[in-house]
């Protein structure tokens, strides 16, 4: 059984360990130590990473009761010195006693519990069993949240055997029957968990909602706590000063500068479109259909414009059959068109088009697009498509 003394004391980050047993799984080596400070994955708590030895521990999980630490490299059965990363292990029990704070401050303020918590590498969340927290709530508990961290409020652990876990008040039965590690904020918060947290509320920082939304029927709530927060407000400060400085204008300002240059930027995506419109039936007026057939091919045009062009054309040239062509690279797309008064189905022409090609498309007896990958030149479509409407004369 591997000692665990990240239970003993949180902020053992080094420690000279046995590899008492060694092997190769399916996610990689792995060492099992005599002791360790490295915290397996578990609660919502991601493992631990740092070194043993020259070996890079990437993982920690517990499988079949054992602590198992994935190594890059396989490990022998000698003595070796091991260190956590202790910046990462000090941002998990940041937010992990954020985590405790603020789900009991939900609960006993507006009786929403924590169904689940998430700590992720840029995120952390909690899921509420119901989604009626209000903006002013949320301020509301943020609030408080860091008037308790600002208290320096102890935060300790304890082991209890289930029958003592059921004469006390906790959050929510414990998940295992024996050795039941309990977490405790003084007067604030007492639960059962397996993760490690700091000494005493004030470790962590401070606490920062930054989002909500809809999750699984009720609420999750995306928070950050200690340095992930100063960290984010560091990223929302240097953005702030990239808009600044492009916009041109204060901090204070951004929100009024921004909806103005949206403005003009539909008003300027107006005014392409307009003229967009009035190129393309410039361009419809100058195409004339021979023996109201109409072949036309394009390099790398958009099939949509094409689209476009087509329903223009036959709409001036009501007995126009139309065939428009856009290559690019092996690509090739079609858009099949006929006027109100010209016969045939360009459904079925489409169909003997994509026959030559790996591709797909649909549309109807009118109008008709697709398109694939091919090796034929466009004569050769050409050539199809007149072939397929003389069967319909």
């Amino acid at each position: 059984m591997t000692v665990q003394l990240y239970y003993r004391d949180s902020e053992i980050a080094e420690a000279g360990v046995q590899v008492i047993d060694n092997g190769k799984d399916e996610t990689g080596y792995y060492a099992i130590l005599d002791q360790t400070c490295f915290y397996p994955e578990g609660g919502g708590q991601p493992a631990d990473i740092g070194e043993i030895g020259s070996a890079q521990v990437v993982d920690v999980q517990k499988v079949r009761g054992e602590i198992r630490h994935y190594t890059d490299i396989k490990l022998p059965k000698e003595n070796f010195s091991a260190k956590v990363d202790w910046q990462r292990r000090w941002d998990h029990m940041q937010q992990h006693a954020g985590q405790h704070l603020l789900s009991a401050l939900f609960e006993d303020i507006y009786g929403l519990k924590t169904q689940s918590f998430h700590l992720g590498k840029e995120r952390v969340s909690i899921d509420l069993d119901l989604d009626t927290a209000t903006k002013e709530q949320l301020k509301d508990i943020e609030k408080k949240a860091n008037q308790l961290i600002r208290q320096g409020i102890k935060i300790s652990t304890q082991w209890v055997t289930s029958a003592e876990a059921k004469e006390l008040k906790l959050r929510k039965p414990p998940a295992v029957e024996e050795n039941i590690r309990l977490v405790e904020i003084e007067g604030v918060d007492m639960n059962a968990c397996g993760g490690t947290h700091p000494k005493n509320t004030g470790d962590i920082g401070l606490l920062k909602i930054i989002s909500t939304e809809k999750a699984k029927g009720g609420m999750r709530v995306y928070f950050l706590c200690g340095n992930r927060a100063l960290q984010y407000f560091d990223f929302l400060m240097k953005t702030t000063d990239k808009l600044v400085a492009q916009l041109n204008a204060p901090a204070a300002e951004l929100p009024e500068a921004a909806k103005a240059l949206l403005s003009d930027k539909a008003a300027a995506d107006k005014t392409i479109k307009n003229l967009q419109d009035q190129l393309l039936n410039l361009e419809a007026e100058a195409m004339l259909p021979d023996k109201d057939i109409l072949e036309k091919v394009f390099e790398g045009r958009p099939v949509k414009e094409l689209q476009q062009l087509a329903r223009l054309v036959i709409g001036k040239h009501p007995s126009a059959t139309v065939l428009f062509i856009s290559n690019s690279e092996s690509e090739v797309r079609f858009v099949c068109a006929k006027g109100e008064q010209a016969p045939g189905d360009m459904k079925e022409v489409l169909q003997q088009l994509l026959a030559l090609t790996k591709g797909k498309g649909g549309g109807n007896a009118q109008f008709a697009q697709g398109g694939g990958s091919t090796i034929e030149s466009p004569e050769i479509f050409k050539a199809v498509f007149r072939a397929a409407l003389k069967n319909f004369s």
